[in-house]
C-alpha cells in the first residue's frame, strides 16, 4: 500500500525527487549502483520509521494528540525544534543536520520506482525539513561538520517522545512510520527491527536490571501502563516473559542499535 504522504500536494515526479542532480546536469543513480550508499538510505528511514512509532506509541498511552499531520514539513519541524533543543546540545543537533543532509542528497540523486515516490518524498523531506530547521535557528557559534558522524538507527533515548506526540496527529504519525518502512523494504532492509525506539530502551534496562516502575517513571508513564505496553510486546514476539523476550531480541541483534 503506498502511503498518502502528501495532503494538498501533487504526487512527485521521480525528477521532483532529485532536483539538485538535476541542476547540476548529474544522471540519477539506479537503487542498484551503490550499495554502500543505499545501505545508509535504508539506515536512515529506518531511524524515521522508529521515530514516527515512538510518537504514535506516545497516542496509544493516551497521551492527547495535536495537530501535525505532515511531519516531513517546516512548519511541523520548526515546532518540534524548541522540544529538540531542550535535551540535545547543539553540537549533536549540528552534527545530525549535516548526516541528514547528506542521507537527502542521496536520496536526491537515486531513481526512484513510481511506486515508492510518495514515500521517497516523505522521508527525504523530513531529513531536509529536520535539518533546515536546526541550521536556521543554530546560533552563532555553530557550525555543521564537514564529514559529520554517521546516523544512527535509532534516536537517543532523552528525546521526550511524549511531547512530540502532543504537536503531532496520529495520522501523521503512521504515515510517517510507514514512509519510512516502504523506503527500507526499497532500500533491502528487509530483516527490520519490529522494536519502537522506546521499546529498545525498555529491553536494554530491564536487561540492566533496571525496575519496570523506575523505567516507567523516566518515560512519564504509570507503571502499569507500561507492564500493559510490555504484555503486548511479548505477545507480538511470540514469547511468554522479559526473559524470552531480551533473548530473542538480542540473538537478533535489535538490541544493539
Amino acid at each position: 500500500m503506498a502511503v498518502d504522504c502528501q495532503t494538498n500536494l501533487r504526487s512527485p515526479t521521480v525528477e521532483a525527487l532529485k532536483p539538485d542532480a538535476a541542476r547540476k546536469g548529474r544522471a540519477a543513480v539506479s537503487l542498484a549502483d551503490d550499495p554502500e550508499v543505499l545501505e545508509r538510505v535504508g539506515v536512515a528511514a529506518g531511524r524515521v520509521r522508529r521515530f514516527g512509532e515512538a510518537i504514535a506509541q506516545g497516542h496509544s498511552f493516551g497521551v492527547e494528540a495535536g495537530e501535525h499531520r505532515e511531519l516531513w514539513t517546516p512548519e511541523f519541524q520548526r515546532q518540534a525544534l524548541p522540544i529538540y533543543t531542550s535535551v540535545f546540545p547543539w553540537e549533536y543537533l549540528m552534527n545530525l543536520a549535516a548526516s541528514f543532509l547528506e542521507r537527502s542528497d542521496d536520496m536526491r540523486e537515486m531513481a526512484v520506482p513510481g511506486d515508492a515516490a510518495q514515500a521517497w518524498f516523505c522521508v527525504d523531506s523530513y531529513l531536509k525539513s529536520t535539518a533546515e530547521a536546526i541550521t536556521d535557528a543554530a546560533p552563532e557559534n555553530a557550525y555543521l561538520p564537514n564529514e559529520p558522524d554517521p546516523i544512527r538507527p535509532v534516536t537517543p533515548p532523552v528525546m521526550p517522545f511524549a511531547r512530540l506526540a502532543r504537536i503531532t496527529h496520529i495520522d501523521g504519525a503512521k504515515a510517517l512510520s510507514e514512509a519510512g518502512r516502504q523506503v527500507e523494504l526499497l532500500c533491502g532492509q528487509d530483516d527490520q527491527c519490529p522494536l519502537t525506539e522506546d521499546e529498545i530502551i525498555w529491553l536494554k534496562r530491564l536487561r540492566a536490571g533496571d525496575r519496570v516502575i523506575d523505567i516507567a517513571q523516566d518515560h512519564g508513564y504509570a507503571e502499569r501502563t507500561l507492564y500493559r505496553a510490555l504484555s503486548d510486546l511479548w505477545d507480538r514476539l511470540t514469547v511468554d516473559n522479559r526473559t524470552d523476550a531480551i533473548a530473542l531480541c538480542a540473538e537478533k541483534g535489535w538490541l544493539n542499535e
